[in-house]
Formats: C-alpha cells, sequence, structure tokens
C-alpha cells in the first residue's frame, strides 16, 4: 500500500467521516469533492472518488482496481489489539468482497444462496409479524423509529437468515458493535483492545454454530456456507466465521436499518410523497425507497487498491494507491442526477444509484432489503396512518466511518 505525506492543500481538502461538518452532511464535501481532481485525504490515507463516471470507471475495472483492501483486515491493527486476536484465536480470512476473480464468483454464487428469492418470499411473514408486534410494543402516541422499530425490526430478520437464536439477538450485536470498531482505522486503540478481547468468545459462539449445523443442516445461510450450494462446496471453518460476522451480520443490519429510516424520514419530510404513498402504496413505495437510497447512501463506500500506475479523474495514481469510493457522493452527481437534492419520486433514472454498489460486488443481500423496507413502510402506513414527525425533530446522524444512519427517528401519530 503506497504511503504519502500530506500536503497543506490536502490538509485544507480533507475529508473525515467521523467529525463535524461532514458527520451531518458529507455532501459539503461531496459537491466540493466533484469539482476537483480525484483527492488524498490524510484523515482517510486514501484517494477519495467522489464522482459518477470515476466511480464507474473504477468499478468496470477490478483488473486494474481491485476489491483486496474492499473492507479492511482486523489483523492489520495495533500490535496490542492483534495480541488480544491472537489470544481468542479470532480467524481471519479474506471475505467475499474482498476477492478478486477467478475467487470471487464460486464464493458468490455460494453466499447468494442465503439471499435467494424463495428465502426473501419466505421471509416476508416473519417481516409482517415483527413489524406488528413492534408497533403492538409502542407506548402511547409516540416512538423513536429508530430503536424502537429500524434496530430491532432488521435484527430479528438477518438472525433468522444466518441462523442465530432470537434470544441471542443483544449478545450478538454487542459482538458486531466490537467487529466494526476493530474495522474503523479511526477508532481509539484502547477501545479496540477491549472489542479485540471480546472477540474471543464471538468465535466460540460461531464455531459451536458452525457445528451444530454441520450436524444437523437447516434452511439457513449457516448451513447453506457449511454444506455448500448453487453446485458449489461448502467453505472452510474460517471463512464461514468471517462472512457471518462481518459480510452477512454487518452489511446486512446495518445498511437495511438506516435505509428504513432515511426512506420513512424522505417521506414525513416531504407531504405531497406522504400522500402519494398513502394513496398508493404499493406502486409509490418502491420509488421513494430507490430516491431515498440515492439520497442518503446507507453505506459510505468500499475501498479498492490499483494494481498498477493508472490515471483516475485527473490525477496520476500510483500502483498500490488506496481509493475509497464515497457512493453517497456519486449518487448526487449533478450530471447523472439533475437537481440531485431535491426528492423526486419519478426520477427516471434512480435504479442507477450506487447505494448497493453495482457490478461484481453489488450487494447480495439488496432484494432482502428492499423486501425488509417495503413491508416496514407498508406496516407503518397502515397502522399508523397519522404518522409525522415529532415536534422540533432535527436529524443528527451516527458517529460512524462506514455508515451514514440516523440516531434516532422521533415521530407521533
Amino acid at each position: 500500500m503506497a504511503t504519502q505525506h500530506a500536503t497543506e492543500q490536502e490538509l485544507a481538502f480533507d475529508f473525515n467521516p467521523m467529525t463535524e461538518p461532514h458527520r451531518q452532511d458529507p455532501h459539503l464535501f461531496y459537491r466540493a469533492a466533484r469539482s476537483r481532481p480525484v483527492s488524498f485525504s490524510p484523515s482517510i490515507g486514501a484517494y477519495m472518488v467522489t464522482r459518477y463516471a470515476d466511480l464507474k470507471t473504477v468499478i468496470d475495472d477490478p483488473d486494474t482496481f481491485s476489491s483486496a483492501a474492499a473492507l479492511p483486515m482486523i489483523y492489520d491493527n495495533p500490535p496490542e489489539v492483534v495480541a488480544e486476536l491472537r489470544a481468542g484465536k479470532v480467524p481471519e480470512t479474506t471475505m467475499v468482497v474482498n476477492e478478486d476473480e477467478p475467487r470471487h464468483r464460486p464464493m458468490r454464487r455460494l453466499f447468494d444462496a442465503g439471499f435467494s428469492g424463495a428465502r426473501v418470499r419466505a421471509m416476508v411473514p416473519v417481516m409482517r409479524q415483527r413489524a406488528d408486534e413492534l408497533i403492538d410494543g409502542f407506548s402511547g402516541a409516540s416512538a423513536d423509529l429508530v430503536a424502537g422499530y429500524a434496530i430491532p425490526f432488521v435484527q430479528t430478520i438477518i438472525s433468522a437468515i444466518i441462523g442465530f437464536p432470537a434470544e441471542d439477538t443483544a449478545q450478538i450485536q454487542s459482538w458486531t458493535d466490537d467487529f466494526v470498531l476493530l474495522w474503523n482505522p479511526l477508532a481509539p486503540v484502547q477501545g479496540k483492545v477491549a472489542a479485540a478481547r471480546r472477540m474471543g468468545d464471538y468465535t466460540r459462539y460461531l464455531q459451536a454454530l458452525i457445528d451444530d449445523r454441520r450436524a444437523h443442516r437447516r434452511d439457513d445461510l449457516t448451513s447453506d456456507l457449511v454444506h455448500g450450494a448453487n453446485g458449489h462446496p461448502g467453505l472452510s471453518d474460517d471463512y464461514v466465521h468471517n462472512i457471518v460476522r462481518g459480510a452477512a451480520r454487518v452489511a446486512g443490519f446495518d445498511t437495511t436499518r438506516d435505509a428504513i429510516t432515511s426512506t420513512v424520514l424522505l417521506m414525513l419530510q416531504h407531504p405531497a410523497a406522504h400522500e402519494q404513498v398513502k394513496a398508493d402504496p404499493a406502486r409509490v413505495i418502491p420509488r421513494l425507497t430507490e430516491e431515498a437510497l440515492r439520497r442518503d447512501a446507507p453505506h459510505r463506500g468500499l475501498f479498492r487498491i490499483t494494481s498498477r500506475e493508472v490515471e483516475l479523474g485527473g490525477t496520476m495514481l500510483p500502483q498500490g494507491a488506496l481509493l475509497l469510493l464515497l457512493f453517497g457522493s456519486g449518487n448526487r452527481d449533478e450530471s447523472v442526477f439533475p437537481d440531485p437534492d431535491a426528492a423526486v419520486l419519478d426520477r427516471p433514472n434512480v435504479r442507477d444509484h450506487l447505494a448497493f454498489g453495482t457490478g461484481l460486488h453489488s450487494c447480495p443481500g439488496a432484494p432482502m432489503a428492499r423486501a425488509e423496507i417495503r413491508v416496514a413502510l407498508e406496516t407503518l402506513l397502515a397502522r399508523l396512518p397519522g404518522l409525522r414527525l415529532a415536534d422540533g425533530y432535527e436529524p443528527a446522524y451516527i458517529d460512524s466511518y462506514f455508515f451514514r444512519g440516523l440516531e434516532s427517528l422521533q415521530v407521533t401519530w
């Protein structure tokens, strides 16, 4: 990986999603960045790719822009963190998203089995039941749709897909938060050491789950990974650990949680859109969902690393240069999406957004996520027809390196 000393100009044009003003409104940076050559961020330690055309160039040329660095490796952490991981015998392999061809395709086909159309359809009744249960549990005429609805709703669905027992949800979420912390290069080392220490317990828990599924196959993703699916053999235990705790549990939870709440927020912020959705939910909810995904992509982006010297967006990049693909910026690129900050429910090219990626590494869980968003909104509209934002509510966004999500979504009815 190439290293670089930051120039004064780069320091003045830095990007750090965990600090202001970028935390609350990264689009201020994105808008300015799209008018400049591809630039290096000292905070991130990578070049920021912000224009739609440049993003597509990278995505469509996996030979030049390798996915090997798409997500960080937890064993790349400081020595004191790594020591705790080794003590806990925490395994690490590459994940599907980090694989280039030819290794990527067979792993991807196996992972896709966990999110097949049949499994999506089978999960819809579970989604409806859980959404109704959560609304039944609302107290009075107000709620926080992040903590009280989106989080427990998505936790239930992703646990069922993976094969986690429902009663273990809180503990698994705690371990998942630890795992995300270990991915974050900007997180304090002391917190990472504590998180790494707890990963040993998570490893033993996952191994017990893997052993059980090897002996007793069930209709879940863990069984698919262990035994094989779609004509491909099962994976080694270490690979199953990494896919379940990372690509499945992290990506399957955080992004869908944030997509649900951003879609509801968009609807409630725009009364005309709200009326359209209520009048014809089957037709309008999918359009609202795609426009919300475009305007506020729940996943900030993935990394790539150059396999050779190459020019991109007016900048010559050396071999080994790290790039961060900022999908949220590409989704508001004026050259592709006219009036990009507006909410346009009939935007003709809205499905060209990059919220779920595109190409070789497009998100395998996108159909499941879209179903979850649809059911969550349909149930809210049917059960709470007077739903509106609480008086005085102002959106505030989570302190996250990878994800773009609301801290809370206060509503009343």
